[in-house]
């Protein structure tokens, strides 16, 4: 398989081969590649030789447009496929982004309806029936959460971000370290407290709405007892009552009752708990320290002692999952029905342990991967859930998706709004990214916290000066 590649030429092309390539599964390497691209323009035409050992260079034209790049991109996919014994039809066309829905939106602000959105963007981008229908099902759902005539400046969701886990998950690349080998557990809160009381002196002095707050990482849970409760003590005040309070308590052997008490205490009204497969071996290969068991036993005593929302997170394509397997998760969810699942399809990492190991050999095919993430899609729609948000990834298996699904009336606010980048967020914790929006361009001014915490901790004065900066220029426009 085709793993490396090279591109030289112009800048706006190589965007396109960048996103192509690695929907291809390629990563870019300077050193050796095993596909070379060289980009030139003449004249308002771009040319473009792929060059692969042992094979005729292949040359593709088009225009210097964005559609002329576009359909570039779509004949080189298609070519490096064919090259893998790959299927050259993508559902997805020639939309490669992180976010179609985005588009979506883009569009349906000035169209009469949902339908001219989806006509526009099947003609542009040669999406597949099948892929146009679940992005105008997101799409209209969201609508009321992203509507630029009803989304106030003020308006905004707050994250903090642990970077640490437990253990290292072999699908993982975030550079996050493991708790218990870290050695300034200490000065890591004081300077996490310093970052929130601050974002809460943000919202009081720029008088900011706070919809939604989510506690994520790396794994949250891996903190103490006791620097568990420190760190809740200081979120909590900054959620309205009645408003979205998430932490991501993904692994439950990180999460003990006294945890579950602290989050019902300081109103905490939303768990995630991250299963990605109920069968141990698959558990066991891919890095968890946990077994099928012990997420149900989690889950059982979540519904027995709170009224905590749940939603779960599984991973399609991971090393020798089979379809049955995941027809077994899929009736663990419509037995349990949690208020939210996530349908993950397993991307391939550089960084992460499963790139460098050789159990990249015991992925099952994409083939078998979407006919999972099919399964689950079948499976949750029947059991009454509906798709509410979704998000792609460079090098995922099959091209395809991470689709959100939630029972009505549960839908995760802080997921739609992230993920359509519509309002602002606003981030404390190593590694986060705080983002200002404003309707109707919905252009960004952007700050991120260093993902180092040694870094973090040692300049957290002056970059919540920063941010006392931005939040300035952003709210007390002249």
């Amino acid at each position: 398989m085709l793993k490396s590649y090279h591109y030289e030429g112009p800048l706006p092309l190589g965007s396109v081969v960048a996103h192509n390539c690695g929907a291809a599964g390629l990563f870019s390497n300077k050193v050796n590649p095993q596909v070379t691209l060289i980009g030139k323009e003449v004249a308002r035409l771009y040319t473009l030789a792929v060059n692969v050992s042992g094979q005729e260079p292949f040359v593709i034209h088009g225009n210097v447009t964005s559609i002329g790049r576009r359909k570039m991109g779509q004949q080189l996919l298609a070519y490096l496929r064919g090259l893998q014994g790959l299927a050259s039809y993508n559902e997805w066309g020639s939309l490669v982004g992180v976010r179609p829905t985005k588009l979506f939106h883009k569009y349906r602000d000035k169209a009469p309806d949902a339908a001219s959105v989806a006509n526009w963007i099947e003609a542009e981008f040669s999406v597949s029936p099948e892929k146009l229908g679940l992005l105008t099902d997101i799409g209209e759902f969201q609508r009321p959460y992203v509507d630029p005539n009803i989304i106030k400046d003020t308006l905004v969701s707050l994250y903090c971000g642990i970077p640490f886990c437990q253990t290292h998950c072999v699908y993982c690349s975030f550079p996050y370290g493991m708790w218990q080998n870290y050695g300034n557990h200490n000065g890591f809160i004081e300077a996490l407290e310093c970052d929130m009381d601050h974002m809460a002196h943000m919202v009081q002095e720029h008088e900011l709405d706070v919809m939604s707050l989510y506690m994520g990482g790396g794994t949250p849970t891996i903190l103490p007892d006791l620097e568990f409760e420190r760190v809740l003590a200081k979120l909590s005040p900054l959620v309205p009552e009645g408003r979205e309070f998430t932490v991501e308590a993904g692994r439950p052997d990180s999460v003990t009752p006294e945890k579950i008490n602290t989050m019902v205490r300081h109103e905490v009204n939303r768990i995630s708990i991250n299963p990605q497969t109920m069968q141990d071996a698959i558990l066991a290969r891919i890095g968890r320290g946990h077994t099928a068991q012990d997420i149900d036993d989690l889950y059982q005593y979540v519904k027995r002692h709170t009224s905590l929302a749940v939603n779960m997170d599984f991973i399609a394509g991971l090393p020798e999952q089979t379809d049955r397997d995941m027809t077994e998760n899929m009736d663990y969810i419509c037995r349990s029905l949690p208020e939210n699942v996530t349908i993950h399809t397993l991307a391939l990492k550089k960084g992460s342990p499963l790139y460098e190991s050789h159990m990249q050999q015991r992925l099952p095919n994409e083939e078998q991967v979407r006919h999972m993430v099919n399964v689950a899609r079948e499976r949750l729609e029947t059991a009454g859930y509906r798709p509410y948000y979704l998000y792609r990834q460079q090098y995922m298996t099959g091209q395809l998706e991470n689709i959100g699904y939630t029972l009505e009336g549960h839908a995760c606010d802080y997921n739609i709004r992230m993920m359509e980048e519509r309002q602002s967020v606003l981030s404390m914790g190593p590694g986060s990214s705080s983002k200002w929006m404003r309707a109707p361009e919905f252009r960004q001014k952007k700050q991120h916290m260093p993902k180092d915490v040694d870094v973090y901790i040692r300049t957290i004065e002056q970059l919540l000066d920063k941010r006392s900066a931005l939040c300035k220029s952003f709210w007390e426009v002249v």
